[in-house]
């Protein structure tokens, strides 16, 4: 076989050396004019070379120009946890372990080119005859299947892209035929062979024999190497031990598409159907650290901190992984040992701890809890069948750690498993924070010259009205409430670790929302859109939990901020460090602003505040966060060594967390305390159980300005409605109101006195007192003032007239007295002690004094 595709290889790049300019302008035309099933039968039809060559040099790309470099796969660059484990061989396309194309067996060979390009030695890059198929079956049948070649897979991964564009498309197929010109066929195939991902961690035929069939590829029999050439085209789908009886039954078709390539007898096929998957259980639990890997490749290929790797992508990319085989100029790449921040051992309990509360469960058990909430389930059953595939209808979670001190990335656990879903919810995943937001506004407002003893009215709804349109209605009225009960005036500190929302919404709206976001910026949050709205601080800004974790580690050590990375040192082939990450830490603001901070969140993890479940034999502190309608719940919590942040909800979706069964309990609603608190304190005991005593920073001396609450005037209410003067003594002066119904001629409801006088200075929070008539005639029976002072007289009837309405009047004139105890106090009263008053009156009080013979 070799022998005869080495013939017509000679023979095709003579060929292609004649008509590949022209196949170049007539792909352009045949693309812009006719679409792509013109294109097809146009390209079939190969004829009219030469013709368009403005448009060739626009949609047409100078392949012969272009540095198309296989990656060399035999250096391969690992990366490693903190202490030294191996966490993987990177892979992103390139095989850790490659084999030369002489070492895969024939019937493995054969097997990958019946599953995905069966005339791969006949055509030169694009197959057209199968493309046009693919397309017709697309358009007409509504059937989704490839037509690219391995040589197209190949560019696509490697050099292209996959963006869903005409133009990457036409470079796709120039660039295919380009790289057969330049590589013999085995070469390319060698490298899809050893590139390709598998599935469970497995790149390459190599790993992917090993396992799913704990075998060498020599020893796979037709029916083994069939079943791993069906996981090529979509792992996750085909997976075989998740969906056993789809994997069997691609598994056979590729067993007849080789028999009908003559590469084995119809006898072999029959055989071969009638053999079992044979597929076994995973040999070892692996890919404990998976989501750490593709972002550890991300970084290296992406970040600008690397830049050292390279200019571009494609120097970074060499630097990596290595230089092509047949490239005798290239020198270097490839053989770097990355070492990262991660922790496994906590990794791995993270995985365990996330996997116990948030199982990801078999496909037909996902697909019944995908019935439950999605209300359009049975009009759409067959597009839920494909979802239910790729997309957990239960509810998931992520656990992110970081080192306060450093800002090492410690854990960053996601709560699917990476060959079910590459995307990483630690890190990736935005969803909105709730309640946990509020400790950053907490920061922004003591930054603006608020303290935590400021006063608030918690008194829920409560109406914002807005300069702008800024509420989900599209109306310039944000109506806010509390998830519980209205509150009095209460401090923020108060507010912050019983989460009360409406006071929220008002230190938003007195801190200003930009100054929110510029504090979030400088506390760590630097990637996520953060939108300066007035509901930034109950979370309507997407984050993810490592940016929630970093931020929190500012109230571990008071707002000495270190930004979190993951990747510690990097060390090429040679042993030369050319990589190492060095902290630094960046004092936020004030220490006391942060130190005041934590004295809130303290109380979070008590029976005082939202997170009693988190609570842990270890210094704590901590804040819940449930977004709106239970999309989203979090918990977010700092110890003086780690700030860790627990994320639970739906990965693919945002869906309310109701009427859901986690860790085997029904909850009718999950809340940041409810869920992921203990979730935090179940894993936070594993991190915490063998750490030395320790304790938060020393409080700064001038803590106190952070503290005390501010002085505020009482107004003048007595003559306003009762509910006027509510307002304006909690909303305007931040007291807090006590109510008392006393009898007056005064219309109901109508403040008729105060307890304490206008004008008067005190703390906020104080509480005043005021007497609202209840529109009853006020009578009473009058005291008795016999051996009183004027002055003690006045202060009875001024309590008289608070407690019961009655206003009393007095007039004093002098009365002659032998008493000598009655001098200088009033000796009777006109009228006397238990006259009943009605409404008001004038008492005569007599003033005694010594005869004149006395």
């Amino acid at each position: 076989m070799a022998r005869k595709a080495l013939i017509h290889q000679i023979e095709a790049r003579e060929r292609r050396g004649r008509w590949f300019g022209a196949l170049a302008t007539l792909l352009s035309i045949a693309l812009l004019l006719s679409g792509w099933v013109g294109l097809f039968a146009f390209m079939g039809a190969n004829s009219a070379y030469g013709t368009f060559e403005e448009l060739a040099d626009e949609w047409v790309p100078d392949t012969r120009a272009m540095e198309l470099n296989l990656p060399d796969l035999s250096r391969v660059s690992r990366v490693y946890a903190d202490s030294g484990e191996v966490l993987a061989e990177l892979h992103d396309g390139r095989n850790s372990e490659p084999v030369p194309y002489e070492d895969v067996p024939e019937v493995l060979v054969h097997a990958i080119l019946a599953a995905e390009d069966g005339e791969f030695f006949e055509h030169d890059g694009v197959d057209f005859s199968a493309i046009a198929s693919a397309a017709i079956d697309n358009i007409i049948y509504d059937e989704t299947r490839g037509g690219s070649t391995v040589t197209q897979q190949v560019v696509k991964n490697a050099f292209v892209g996959n963006e869903i564009s005409i133009q990457r498309k036409i470079n796709e197929a120039f660039v295919a035929a380009e790289l057969e010109r330049r590589f013999p066929k085995e070469r390319i195939l060698e490298y899809y062979m050893n590139s390709v991902y598998f599935g469970a961690g497995a790149y390459g035929v190599k790993a992917a024999s090993e396992e799913f069939f704990l075998k060498d590829m020599d020893e796979l029999q037709i029916h083994e190497a069939a079943a791993l050439s069906v996981l090529v085209r979509n792992p996750s789908l085909y997976n075989p031990r998740r969906r056993p009886e789809l994997t069997l039954e691609r598994r056979n078709d590729v067993i007849a598409e080789m028999a009908e390539h003559g590469w084995i007898t119809e006898s072999q096929a029959a055989y071969a159907k009638d053999r079992p998957l044979g597929v076994v259980d995973s040999p070892a639990r692996r890919g404990q650290a998976d989501h750490v890997v593709a972002e550890v490749r991300r970084q290296l290929l992406n970040d600008p901190q690397f830049s050292f790797l390279g200019d571009s992508n494609e120097e970074r990319k060499q630097a990596i992984f290595g230089c092509p085989a047949d490239d005798v100029e290239c020198e270097g790449g490839g053989g770097l040992q990355i070492f990262t921040t991660i922790d496994l051992g906590l990794q791995q309990e993270a995985n365990r701890v996330l996997n116990e509360w948030l199982p990801l469960v078999p496909y037909e058990q996902n697909l019944q809890e995908c019935a439950k909430i999605f209300p359009d389930f049975e009009e759409n059953t067959e597009f839920y069948a494909k979802y239910a595939e790729t997309h957990s209808c239960k509810p998931t979670g992520a656990i992110a750690m970081v080192d306060n001190e450093t800002g090492a990335v410690k854990v960053m656990a996601s709560g699917l498993d990476f060959e079910f879903s590459q995307f990483d919810l630690a890190i990736q995943g935005r969803r909105n924070p709730g309640s946990s937001f509020k400790p950053i506004g907490l920061v922004a407002a003591l930054e603006q010259g608020f303290t935590t003893g400021h006063r608030w009215s918690g008194a829920s709804p409560l109406e914002v009205e807005c300069d702008f349109v800024c509420s989900p209605n599209g109306t310039n009225i944000w109506r806010v409430s509390n998830a519980g009960s209205s509150t009095g005036v209460i401090s923020l500190e108060e507010a912050t670790y019983r989460s009360v929302n409406t006071v929220y919404a008002q230190v938003s709206e007195a801190t200003g929302p930009e100054n929110v976001v510029d504090t979030a910026r400088r506390m760590g949050i630097t990637d996520a859109a953060l939108d300066p709205v007035l509901s930034i601080v109950l979370g309507s800004s997407a984050v993810s939990p490592l940016e929630m974790a970093s931020a929190y580690s500012n109230f571990a050590t008071d707002g000495l901020h270190a930004d979190d990375y993951i990747v510690a040192k990097i060390v090429n082939h040679e042993g030369t460090v050319i990589y190492e990450h060095e902290p630094q830490q960046t004092q936020v603001s004030d220490p006391a602003i942060f130190a005041a901070s934590r004295r809130a969140l303290l109380k979070v993890p008590t029976s005082s505040g939202t997170a009693s479940r988190a609570d842990i034999d270890h210094p704590q502190g901590g804040k819940t966060g449930t977004h709106q309608s239970y999309l989203d719940a979090w918990y977010v919590g700092f110890t003086p060594e780690y700030s860790t942040a627990v994320w639970v909800g739906y990965e693919a979706e945002q869906i309310p967390l109701e009427n859901v069964v986690i860790n085997g309990q029904n909850y009718s609603r999950v809340f940041g305390g409810s869920v992921p608190a203990p979730i935090w304190a179940e894993f936070m005991n594993i991190v915490t159980v063998d750490l030395p005593e320790s304790q938060f920073p020393e409080e700064p001396g001038n803590i106190r300005e952070f503290l005390i609450p501010p002085k505020t005037t009482v107004p003048i209410v007595v003559g306003l409605s009762e509910s006027a003067a509510e307002e304006k003594l909690t909303k305007d002066a931040k007291l807090n109101v006590t109510i008392l119904e006393v009898p007056s001629l005064e219309p109901s409801g109508i403040v008729v006195a105060q307890s304490i006088e206008p004008g008067t200075t005190v703390d906020q929070g104080s509480v005043v007192t005021i007497y609202v008539s209840n529109g009853e005639t006020p009578v009473t029976a009058l005291p008795s003032m016999i051996g009183l002072t004027v002055e003690e007289a006045l202060e009875l009837a001024a309590e008289l007239e608070l407690e019961t309405g009655v206003k009393l009047t007095l007039v004093p004139s002098s009365i002659e007295t032998e008493d000598p105890n009655l001098v200088g106090k009033i000796a009777a009263t006109n009228p006397p002690p238990g006259t009943e008053i009605t409404a008001s009156a004038t008492i005569s009080v007599l003033i005694g004094q010594l005869g004149g013979d006395g």
